[in-house]
């Protein structure tokens, strides 16, 4: 035996290319890299919505009903991305957002949590606060109203009306609006001021005709979007694709959500 012959006898020979390894291989850096670039599809599009409710908007338990509510489910089924509605305490909106609880919420440019973290889609909706009459009221122009209206404890309301209590009109105080509603369906007062689209809905739930009641008077109005945090680009990307082409028919939408608990 020759020493030339044990170490050529030692020496590592190269092991054959197994190709279904590396056909597996090829396999696992795609799916990686398809989640580094695609991130939108494994993320949570987390709705912070107060703890109490907004009819008809989000309410129910876990806020799992609204107009809102519906609108978020039809984007999750287009997109694929995950979403559902938090109940928060409004001050402690800031508090979720700054820990990561939710990344998102539905509200106007002036109400919005940390407004220069927060990138506005939208808008989605109208927000429009009515005047409300009882039959035979004159309602031509605020300067026509005059007698007793109902409204919500502690809210301030457009200086258009504000000026006008205590000289055109005696004001009364409801705590909620459902409270208001019912005073003002009891002819405790001539006037109400509410969201219209709370109105139809909470009125339609009673059996009740809104439209003997509406007038042509807003109080005010504001756009309503949905703000998303800045750090979430790949939401705020298809947000901003699904709200581009959806419309909401709120009016289609009023019959069929369900009756609120309370």
């Amino acid at each position: 035996l020759s020493l030339t012959g044990e170490a050529e006898s030692g020496k590592r020979r190269p092991c054959p290319i197994n190709q279904s390894n590396e056909d597996r291989m090829r396999v696992v850096l795609f799916i990686i890299t398809a989640f580094w670039f695609f991130p939108v599809s494994s993320q949570t599009l987390q709705i912070m919505g107060s703890d109490e409710g907004f009819l008809p908007f989000y309410y129910g338990k876990g806020l799992s009903e609204g107009v809102l509510v519906e609108v978020i489910k039809d984007f999750s089924m287009e997109t694929g991305i995950e979403a559902d509605f938090r109940p928060m305490a409004r001050k402690r909106q800031i508090w979720a957002l700054q820990r990561g609880l939710a990344n998102a919420v539905f509200a106007s440019p002036h109400w919005m949590p940390l407004p220069d973290q927060m990138h506005a889609v939208g808008p989605v909706l109208t927000w429009r606060d009515r005047v409300f009459a009882q039959p035979g009221m004159p309602t031509d122009s605020f300067d026509d109203i005059s007698g007793s209206i109902c409204l919500r404890r502690w809210f301030v309301y457009s200086d258009q009306l504000e000026r006008r209590i205590g000289t055109q009109l005696v004001r009364h105080d409801g705590y909620n609006t459902q409270q208001m509603l019912l005073m003002f369906l009891r002819k405790r007062c001539d006037y109400i001021v509410m969201n219209e689209t709370e109105f139809r809905f909470l009125t339609m739930m009673g059996g009740i005709d809104p439209e003997r009641y509406s007038t042509e008077l807003i109080d005010s109005e504001w756009p309503v979007y949905l703000g998303i945090l800045k750090t979430e680009k790949a939401l705020i990307e298809a947000a901003e694709d699904f709200f581009a082409t959806y419309s909401i028919d709120v009016e289609a939408m009023l019959p069929e959500l369900p009756r609120p608990d309370r």
